[in-house]
């Protein structure tokens, strides 16, 4: 069964940086380590206006994980409906999944010495919930969409998709990135 995917729409991100707070929280995470961030595109002239982007970053969960090929304990698997996850008990913290992924989406925890990252909030998605994030996206930015929804929400604007993750605009081709 194929779980939905977010649809990132970062013309409506306002940098409130709800979907942080709520993911650490979500996930009981200390100060410091982030599964799920706003990065800040600085300000830049684009067709002679002043321009900032905010845009919601976390694990993409990858059509082809690179992540999954670097563990060598064979911790980290990619489930059939999508998910990237990673299996705490046979993680050996090596941080080889740490330098193969190209989004910067794992980390080592530093308690533990395992390594952790997003997981869709897959315990709220198995009782019908959607991801925490999402759920408190103030500006909606956020949402949680099954696959065939995508091409209807996502449709006249410039798209880019890694793995779970769809990035949409009307202002900006994001190809470019």
């Amino acid at each position: 069964m194929e779980t939905g995917m977010l649809l990132i729409d970062i013309d409506r991100c306002v940098r409130c940086h709800a979907c942080e707070v709520a993911c650490k929280q979500e996930h009981d995470l200390p100060p410091g380590p982030r599964w799920a961030s706003v990065v800040t595109i600085e300000p830049r002239v684009i067709e002679e206006e002043l321009t900032t982007d905010f845009v919601f970053t976390t694990c993409m969960h990858c059509d082809e994980p690179s992540c999954t090929l670097a563990c060598s304990a064979g911790a980290i698997t990619k489930r059939e409906d999508g998910l990237v996850v990673i299996d705490e008990a046979r993680c050996k913290g090596c941080g080889y999944c740490v330098h193969a992924c190209q989004f910067g989406a794992i980390q080592i925890n530093p308690v533990k010495d395992k390594a952790w990252k997003c997981s869709f909030c897959i315990d709220r998605l198995e009782q019908g919930l959607e991801p925490s994030c999402v759920q408190h996206c103030a500006g909606g930015a956020i949402q949680y969409v099954a696959p065939d929804e995508l091409a209807r929400l996502a449709d006249n604007r410039h798209q880019v998709r890694f793995g779970k993750i769809c990035y949409v605009s009307a202002r900006w081709k994001l190809t470019s990135w």
